[in-house]
């Protein structure tokens, strides 16, 4: 009676640390995704003000102002490049890669515009769909990977199973004429000897 009760004690506390995990996983993976989430807001945000811009100022004046602006991106992405290097992180690299990439794209808007003669507020907008939709499938293969790396941890299989190599076994099978004539040799061999 008393090892039922102790087997129930334990599978009670597994139970506890398997619930655990799984908050602190889900807390983890929630904060990713909605930190994506908010970058995909954040960009559509910054395409709609310089939209609005667009209708409000000269063409100088909002020139000047994307170009200050892919100057910001580029210098937090630089930073954040740099602080990916002394802290060995590729979450952070992948921040500083995406401000590079947004102020590299936000030096070109004019240059674009002005060369394959679109709209303004037509390119804006379908930049800010294309950059949004990247945030939110970021958002979905976080989420995605988070819950499979936590299924992966709550199964035996891969300590159960180990990956190790087969051994290969050569078939070997024997002929009998290769046997006669081998014992035949012997035989001559000791008669030779005999002999001798």
């Amino acid at each position: 009676m008393a090892k039922h009760a102790l087997e129930i004690e334990n599978t009670k506390k597994d139970i506890k640390e398997l619930l655990l995990k799984e908050v602190s996983v889900s807390q983890e993976l929630l904060k990713k995704i909605f930190t994506n989430l908010l970058k995909a807001i954040g960009m559509m945000l910054y395409f709609i003000v310089l939209n609005l811009a667009n209708c409000t100022m000269n063409q100088d004046r909002l020139i000047a102002d994307i170009e200050v602006f892919a100057g910001v991106f580029l210098v937090v992405g630089i930073l954040f490049l740099e602080k990916a290097y002394k802290e060995d992180k590729e979450e952070i690299f992948i921040i500083g890669v995406e401000f590079l990439v947004l102020s590299l794209h936000s030096l070109s808007i004019m240059h674009v515009i002005t060369l394959f003669k679109y709209n303004f507020s037509l390119y804006l907008l379908t930049s800010s769909y294309i950059i949004a939709s990247y945030f939110v499938l970021k958002a979905i293969i976080i989420y995605t990977k988070g819950r499979k790396e936590y299924l992966n941890s709550l199964s035996d299989i891969s300590e159960i199973v180990k990956k190790e190599e087969p051994i290969k076994k050569e078939a070997k099978k024997k002929n009998k004429s290769k046997e006669k004539e081998t014992e035949e040799n012997k035989k001559e061999e000791k008669e030779v000897k005999e002999n001798d």
